[in-house]
């Protein structure tokens, strides 16, 4: 795609994504609540493509290899939009009293909440908010800057520092704008379970992009890396997160069968108990079983088709894993869709789209320049 073509593309997706979100905001006013939790999980599931991609750098950064070279381009890009999601998340931060429920009127009056008033408060909520953001926006910008300096001495110590922040700052958020929609819910490794649900959303995404534009980035590797060897790598890289979530999933669901308590159940009763179970089920299925299947194929493993293929599985999984985290606490009935649920997704998905593609486009030939200078 040349870049008048490109920039078409753009605009037009632009155009649909601004419409989506006005009618979003023209007709959520009759059911701000409905709009609201559509305009969170859209926005959580951008938010982790960019989060995800800048723990992966920082994860190339101290453990190296080809893989890392091999995705650079698309996982800095998906930086971009990290600006753009902090003033859109400006909304969810106007009408939380109509989304959590113990920011509404008069929530206080149950003694459970009042044990929390001192962490479920309005303001300390969007301090908390203003601090993750700005972590993450100056996190982003520094490692790009120090990305750029190839002889920076200090990018190992930084990196490690920026995974603790990111760890921190990803509980933190799931904490307040995940769990938090359930205040009697507790789960100790939450954060966790977000945190690399959010790598291999970023990894799938980078992989997607590499595999779909059949593109091959010399690496600077002694001795040189063969492109069957970095497809192997960006396939075992998917395996391993998709491995992990999966087991952090379960135990967390382990650990609650087990307890049996009010407060681990509360969160599964509506997901397990109604329709909502078939997404689970889907997402034994098509995030776990098949990924994994497919990913121990070593032809499969090496095969571009093939890895577009799951990594595209992924990415779609994840989105239906967001909505699954936040939605069915209050749609407890059973499975249900809402008209706000396409736009909101058309709105902050199309926007993040155009604001990653062109950055990708922008940042590739110099990132493949900088690889063939440093060939040894």
């Amino acid at each position: 795609m040349d870049k008048r073509h490109a920039r078409r593309v753009h605009v037009a997706v632009a155009c649909v994504a601004t419409i989506a979100l006005l009618l979003c905001l023209l007709l959520g006013w009759h059911a701000p609540r409905q709009a609201l939790l559509s305009y969170l999980v859209a926005g959580m599931f951008g938010l982790s493509l960019s989060l995800g991609s800048m723990a992966l750098l920082m994860v190339h950064v101290l453990t190296g290899g080809g893989w890392g070279w091999y995705l650079r381009p698309q996982l800095l890009a998906a930086l971009r939009p990290l600006p753009w999601l902090a003033v859109l998340w400006l909304p969810l931060l106007l009408g939380m009293h109509l989304l959590y429920p113990w920011a509404a009127p008069g929530a206080m009056a149950n003694a459970a909440l009042r044990r929390q008033s001192w962490y479920l408060d309005d303001g300390f909520f969007i301090v908390r908010m203003l601090v993750c953001f700005g972590l993450w926006l100056w996190l982003a910008s520094a490692l790009r800057r120090r990305l750029d300096r190839a002889d920076d001495a200090g990018l190992s110590r930084f990196a490690a520092l920026g995974l603790i922040v990111y760890l921190l700052t990803v509980t933190t958020a799931a904490v307040d704008w995940v769990m938090s929609l359930v205040p009697a819910w507790r789960s100790s490794i939450f954060g966790l379970i977000v945190a690399t649900s959010q790598l291999l959303a970023a990894a799938a995404l980078a992989v997607l992009y590499a595999a779909l534009r059949h593109r091959r980035i010399d690496v600077p590797s002694h001795p040189p890396a063969e492109p069957a060897r970095l497809l192997g790598d960006v396939s075992n890289l998917l395996l391993t997160l998709v491995l992990a979530w999966s087991y952090l999933a379960f135990m967390d669901y382990l650990t609650a069968w087990i307890g049996d308590l009010p407060a681990e159940t509360v969160w599964y009763l509506p997901r397990l108990k109604t329709s909502w179970s078939a997404l689970g089920v889907a997402l034994v299925v098509f995030h776990l079983a098949v990924p994994f299947a497919v990913l121990l194929s070593r032809q499969a493993k090496h095969h571009a088709g093939w890895l577009l293929a799951v990594a595209a599985l992924l990415l779609v999984m994840h989105y239906v894993y967001v909505f699954w985290l936040v939605v069915p606490s209050f749609r407890s009935g059973g499975f249900a869709l809402a008209w706000s649920d396409p736009l909101a997704w058309l709105g902050i998905g199309g926007w993040w789209w155009v604001l990653f593609d062109a950055r990708w486009r922008a940042v590739v030939q110099p990132v493949n320049a900088s690889a063939a200078r440093a060939w040894p």
